[in-house]
């Protein structure tokens, strides 16, 4: 049997091209990532307008509820005046009030 003298090949030793071009004759890579910015500004932007649309309806909703708020808030105080502030008939002075009474 054979003496194995170098050492067992691992993915490290694997020969690639990755890194030996020079970048400056990729231009297409640059247009690749002006198309995902692009894409992405886009995204933002309608990320934007949906999040100011809800911002909307949320402030459109707080003003019917206020609304709301009003409305019965001003019918509950006429009826508060209605029942406690209008004159009552007072009770005839001869009645008087028996108090305890106790019975031996």
């Amino acid at each position: 049997m054979a003496i194995i003298t170098s050492p067992p090949r691992t993915v490290s030793d694997i020969k690639t091209h990755s890194g030996r071009s020079s970048r400056d004759h990729q231009v297409y890579r640059d247009y690749f990532q002006v198309g995902a910015l692009e894409l992405e500004r886009w995204r933002r932007t309608r990320e934007r307008e949906v999040a100011s649309s809800r911002i909307n309806s949320i402030d459109k909703r707080i003003a019917e509820i206020d609304k709301e708020k009003e409305l019965l808030l001003t019918s509950a105080t006429t009826a508060c005046e209605r029942l406690y502030y209008t004159e009552k008939p007072r009770p005839t002075e001869n009645k008087k009030s028996a108090g305890l009474r106790i019975k031996y």
